[in-house]
């Protein structure tokens, strides 16, 4: 009988978690703002490649290549520190056909990913341009970021803040309320992640991936932009009395 009980209280306990919505009259408002900043940082992002019949030499190229890049780093002033590398993928390519499994290997294949961090922009275009014609380089892109970022974001919530309080009362006057407390405030996106952060049902660390690979993945810049958009939202539920 305790068994029964106990799982129907795990039902109970999981409905309670699981349903998101306040059981009290509410309102959710949705504030985001944008900035124009001059960048002060890029973070670059590249990978090595080779191909060859023989493991050796495919490792020997791309020692080659990685010290060839490392020279264009030291004749820019660029300190070693400011590189990061992953580890070495080795792919082996083998012959195929339709049916027919582990045929003779016909090369391999090595490729080694790097993260470059240039603080002094002035250099950005020549270390750029020299990047691009070294052989082995490929999907490389460039992010410009500001190291003043948290600083603006932290002005925009405040900003932000008064905005969506203001909103909220415009919207329960609207309706014959007034606004009796905060539920929940966040900075994410939209209603649906807000909605999943009240309830412990998101996570941050997966979404934080997400954007982190939405910030690369366009054209690439060879010359520094004038200027970059920092943005700052958020995301209130208030409750109405």
């Amino acid at each position: 009988m305790k068994y029964v009980l106990l799982a129907l209280s795990l039902i109970i306990s999981f409905s309670v978690f699981a349903n998101p919505v306040p059981e009290f009259p509410f309102v959710i408002v949705t504030e985001k703002l944008e900035q124009e900043v001059k960048p002060d940082l890029v973070k670059v992002r590249f990978s090595l490649s080779v191909y060859d019949k023989s493991s050796d030499k495919a490792m020997d190229q791309l020692t080659k290549f990685s010290t060839q890049m490392l020279e264009i780093l030291k004749s820019n002033e660029i300190p070693i520190s400011n590189i990061e590398s992953t580890q070495i993928d080795k792919t082996t390519k083998r012959a195929r056909k339709d049916g027919t499994y582990n045929l003779d290997i016909l090369g391999y294949e090595l490729q080694q990913g790097f993260n470059l961090r240039i603080t002094d922009l002035t250099k950005y275009p020549s270390i750029m341009n020299q990047l691009i014609r070294l052989d082995g380089v490929q999907n490389i892109d460039a992010f410009f970021k500001t190291t003043r970022e948290d600083e603006y974001k932290e002005k925009m919530i405040v900003d932000l803040s008064f905005k969506t309080r203001k909103k909220a009362d415009a919207l329960a006057k609207a309706q014959s309320r007034t606004v009796k407390s905060v539920y929940g405030i966040t900075t994410e996106e939209n209603f649906g992640q807000a909605y999943a952060t009240f309830s412990l049902e998101y996570s941050p660390q997966a979404y934080a991936l997400a954007m982190e690979a939405d910030s690369y993945g366009m054209d690439l810049v060879m010359a520094v932009p004038e200027f970059i958009k920092v943005g700052q939202r958020i995301t209130a539920i208030y409750e109405l009395k």
